[in-house]
């Protein structure tokens, strides 16, 4: 497929919804304020169906001119409250929107293109979607080849199209893809995981008989390991807790079933209960609408008919933490760059430039947030993850590797390291700015272990700083809303009269990880 150009005076972004036919009735509610009077008016509208992750891609088109000076902003707030995901290809290197082109919108079937706004072209999608279900053509686009895209109607709609961003939000959906803005990530990052260019190398095949789990925090689906699960509950294993009565998203896959589930948190594992147990828990009050409470069923039984029986898994010896930490790998064959995705003191799950080798030795060397020199150490490649496995229970591809050899100074910095992720995973960071700051700020802090949220719109922040539990700490982008001083000021007074610490950021975002740490007493 060739890659379109666009004119420079429109402005697209993808809007990414999980599982749509059985979630018509959520994704109806949640799309609705976009066809509202006071929404900015669309250029076009392009609805995508991806049979092989169940996900609608809804292609937005804007003129530059109609959005203002708030740009996306209006479209990034619903996004952000619906936690739909979201991909503005603007922001994105040629590569990226070449990548997305090539790899994400090629594997859609076929696409809406003759509807005027974006209820109706989403509704049409979803009706043509359970057409071919019932047919059980749900990989043939009617009337046409199979695997193809329709292109779009008219040169004004043409869209060149990237990979995800924001929250490095990599990563990754719907609830899946929370907010992937710009520049990214990522980003938070389509949250579906990258294509690894790379031929597998000795793959470890996941086991059978496993009911997997991940929840969303930040903007990024984190793995966890199932204590117990029924259609009342779960209770769940991770190393970066939420906090009692938030409520969260849940998806649950086993075989070809998945279920996205959500509730509020009623139980968390204390300190010392988590010291004596060896695990980091906490327990999840489902609130089930139809489509959830069929997917859920049909996984529970499809794991019942297959004698799958949920014991609680042995704890580790050491908690792992979610991060997006930037590392250098020396193998045989030369440097590597990577991301480390989650830490622990005897290891790492990383996501590598180039493909490791199973059970081989490797030098690693990492800059810390300390501001000193890098620590370095010997690692060995445990796990390999491969793309097609990650895909079908819902995590990101990549490796684990076992620490092996680190000296005595560099891994008091280590443990350092980690016991200040530890208390940043606790915290929970609200980000005002605009759009195009946010998902800076949004991937700085939590790319080091912060729970983050933000929005664009001083509403919305004026309703968080009057929820039942507040945020630990509130950062304002000292550009967002000049000049108008006073909603700023107003806003900073809010918080501060709830004793929520609040601090104003001009610069490097990554600036903003230290003002928050030290807001925050972290050290």
């Amino acid at each position: 497929m060739q890659a379109r150009t666009t004119s420079s005076h429109l402005v697209e972004a993808y809007l990414i919804l999980e599982q749509p036919r059985q979630r018509l009735g959520h994704w109806t509610q949640s799309l609705a304020p976009l066809d509202d009077d006071h929404a900015p008016p669309l250029a076009g509208i392009t609805a995508y169906y991806d049979p092989g992750t169940d996900q609608a891609l809804l292609g937005l088109c804007y003129d530059e001119l109609a959005l203002g000076p708030d740009k996306l902003a209006y479209v990034v707030d619903i996004a952000l409250l619906a936690e739909i995901g979201m991909i503005q290809p603007h922001a994105l290197s040629d590569g990226d929107r070449k990548r997305f082109l090539g790899e994400r919108l090629a594997r859609c079937t076929f696409s809406v293109d003759d509807k005027r706004t974006v209820l109706g072209a989403f509704s049409e999608l979803v009706r043509r979607v359970r057409e071919l279900r019932q047919k059980g053509l749900s990989g043939a686009k009617p009337g046409g080849v199979p695997g193809r895209i329709a292109p779009p109607r008219s040169p004004a709609r043409a869209r060149p199209v990237g990979e995800p961003t924001a929250l490095q939000v990599k990563p990754k959906g719907t609830r899946d893809d929370l907010v992937k803005q710009q520049k990214q990530v990522k980003s938070t990052r389509d949250l579906a995981p990258e294509t690894d260019p790379y031929k597998p190398t000795n793959p470890v095949q996941l086991p059978h008989g496993i009911i997997y789990a991940r929840y969303l925090r930040s903007g990024r689906w984190v793995p966890t390991r199932i204590g117990a699960l029924s259609l009342k509950g779960a209770a769940l294993m991770s190393g970066a807790l939420p906090r009692l009565h938030d409520h969260v998203d849940l998806a649950f896959v086993y075989g070809d079933h998945r279920a996205l589930v959500r509730g509020p948190v009623n139980k968390v594992s204390s300190t010392d209960e988590t010291s004596q147990s060896g695990a980091a828990t906490f327990s999840v009050e489902f609130e089930l609408d139809d489509a959830a409470r069929r997917q859920l069923t049909s996984l529970l039984t499809a794991a019942r008919a297959a004698q799958v029986t949920i014991k609680p898994p042995p704890p580790r010896s050491t908690r792992r933490y979610p991060v997006e930490w930037a590392m250098c790998l020396g193998t045989i064959r030369g440097a590597v760059r990577a991301d480390a995705l989650d830490i622990s003191y005897g290891g790492m799950f990383v996501r590598p430039a180039h493909p490791l080798t199973m059970d081989s030795s490797l030098n690693f060397s990492i800059v810390l947030d300390d501001g000193a020199a890098p620590i370095s150490g010997r690692a060995k490649v445990v796990r390999h993850l491969t793309e097609i496995d990650a895909s079908t229970c819902g995590l990101v591809p990549g490796y684990g590797l076992s620490v092996t050899d680190m000296n005595d100074a560099d891994l008091g910095r280590w443990m350092a390291f980690l016991a200040r992720i530890e208390k940043r995973a606790e915290k929970r960071v609200l980000i005002g700015a605009t759009p195009d700051r946010l998902v800076e700020l949004q991937t700085a802090l939590a790319s080091i272990g912060y729970a983050v949220s933000g929005g664009t719109d001083p509403g919305a922040l004026v309703q968080l700083a009057a929820a039942v539990r507040p945020v630990d700490a509130v950062l304002l982008d000292g550009d967002w809303l000049a000049p108008d001083v006073n909603i700023h000021e107003q806003i900073e007074s809010l918080f501060t009269a709830r004793e929520v610490p609040c601090v104003t950021l001009h610069g490097d975002p990554r600036r903003g990880r230290l003002a928050i740490d030290k807001l925050l007493s972290i050290r």
